[in-house]
């Protein structure tokens, strides 16, 4: 009998092992723990049922020797005996009740109320499917390219809007150089940068183009006013000789005709001679006037033509400054047109929005149709998480707060294949609800759990609505306390006047 007892305690020492193997204190749930403690009650019964047994061989080997009465001698009679036997084993079971520990909950039915954090994938413009790179089930990473779009239309718009976007930068800096009367265009570095795109090579060449046409044919205008004007210039100079040189034929004349006007009125000399000088004299006077009319004129000449050239730089400078701001309302127009067009043609591209597991394609053939802001596929999130929806006892609720530890079931599944799911509490309803069938008040709670803690096949069969189990940690009690808490709670209920 012995034998067969140590047995029996190496029995239940292994089944403890295998309860505690692998597990650090406090990671596992409430039944693995009371399972455990059974397990230690049943070594200790195991060891309590040895030593009686050791006492019976005493006993017997006390009544073959003859003895007299000894202190065995006293537990002989068979009362005795099983007396012993159940003082023995409700001592033992006390004193594992009184210092044992069990997790404390509060239990609370609910259902799951989100199906899971799940990102839906869509094509704002839609098109056509050019490749198919994933398929159900399959594991992206957040920005990896799960379907390719055809890009012909997309990208001969984005050709087109880079392309005006291009020539209205090439051009204001092409009228900013005429506006300022520059000698050279200096285009905008973020255009410098793409002129190996032909693109913008073609429009700063055209510009360039403009701006020497238009400087030349300024040049041009100018040019011949100021010939004009040099002309004016030699005009005047020759008109300034001719009247210097009348000048000092005048004073000849008057020199002379003052000398022979007192002879002739003497008789000295004939008057004819006297008439002679006064013709030449008035003629003189006159050719001085009218050299000093003709340069006044052409002062005059020079004037105007000079006004010419100013009119030209200014019309110039006005003209490029009127269509500067016409250009610059163009430039920021067609900024944000290829802004979009880029923003299409990336989107060609349909990316995962998050790293995950692509559920629920509905994109299967190359060549297919996308309509706008159709659903292609969903992406389940790597963390995503599950939300279920418990209705708790009001007797319960403070207990309960947010952050508490919580287990939750899925009694829709097979629990042998179902794994118990730990979650956190993330909410505790601030003022108490009524069923409405039932009429029984409750305050709602919500456990948020990760989805990745189910099988695959669970995860893709969730749907709001399944029926949830919810234990929510709240501590630990003896055994003992928790089997005296209802009886001590009905005495203190019974023992007061109404």
């Amino acid at each position: 009998m012995i034998s067969k007892m140590k047995l029996l305690s190496k029995m239940f020492r292994h089944r403890l092992a295998q309860a505690f193997a692998g597990r650090p204190r406090g990671a596992f749930p409430a039944d693995a723990r009371l399972a455990a403690m059974g397990a230690v009650l049943a070594v200790v019964t195991a060891r309590a049922a040895g030593v009686l047994a050791r006492l019976q061989e005493a006993f017997e080997r006390d009544d073959q020797a003859g003895k007299g009465k000894t202190l065995i001698g006293d537990w002989r009679t068979p009362a005795r005996r099983g007396l012993g036997v159940v003082v023995l084993t409700f001592g033992v079971l006390g004193g594992w009740a009184s210092i044992a520990q069990i997790d404390s909950g509060v239990v609370a039915s609910g259902s799951v109320v989100v199906e899971s954090d799940r990102k839906a994938v869509q094509h704002l413009e839609g098109g056509i499917v050019k490749d198919l790179l994933v398929t159900n089930d399959a594991h992206v990473e957040e920005g990896q390219v799960l379907i390719r779009l055809d890009a012909t239309q997309v990208r001969a718009q984005e050709d087109m809007a880079r392309s005006a976007f291009y020539s209205a930068q090439a051009e204001e800096a092409r009228l900013e150089a005429e506006a300022e009367a520059l000698d050279a265009v200096s285009f905008p570095p973020e255009l410098v940068q793409q002129m190996a795109d032909p693109a913008a090579r073609r429009a700063a060449d055209d510009e360039l183009r403009q701006f020497r046409e238009h400087r030349s044919a300024r040049k041009i205008q100018v040019s011949i006013l100021g010939e004009r004007i040099a002309q004016a210039k030699g005009q005047i100079r020759g008109a300034v000789a001719q009247r210097d040189a009348a000048q000092s034929q005048l004073a000849s004349v008057d020199r002379e005709y003052a000398k022979l006007k007192p002879l002739a009125e003497k008789g000295l000399v004939p008057v004819s001679r006297v008439a002679t000088l006064e013709r030449s004299k008035a003629e003189l006077e006159g050719r001085v006037g009218s050299l000093e009319a003709d340069m006044a004129r052409l002062e005059r000449t020079i004037e105007e033509a000079r006004l010419q050239i100013a009119q030209v730089e200014q019309k110039t400078a006005e003209d490029a400054s009127v269509k500067l701001a016409e250009t610059r309302a163009r430039l920021a127009d067609a900024r944000e047109k290829l802004g979009v067009a880029v923003d299409r043609s990336n989107r060609v591209n349909v990316r995962a929005p998050r790293a995950g597991r692509v559920v629920g394609l509905k994109v299967h053939t190359i060549g297919a149709v996308v309509r706008p802001s159709d659903t292609l596929m969903e992406i389940v999130p790597d963390d995503d998480r599950l939300i279920v929806s418990a209705k708790m006892s009001p007797l319960d609720v403070n207990h309960v707060h947010v952050g508490l530890p919580a287990e939750v079931r899925l009694p829709s599944f097979k629990a042998r294949t179902t794994p118990i799911a730990i979650g956190e509490v993330r909410s505790v309803a601030a003022d108490a609800l009524r069923d409405e069938l039932t009429g029984q008040t409750y305050y709602e709670l919500k456990v948020s759990v990760q989805v990745a803690q189910f099988p695959e096949d669970v995860r893709e069969k969730l749907k709001p609505g399944m029926p949830a189990d919810v234990l929510v940690a709240t501590g630990e009690r003896t055994v003992f306390a928790y089997l005296t808490q209802p009886l001590m709670d009905a005495v203190r209920r019974g023992m007061r006047e109404n």
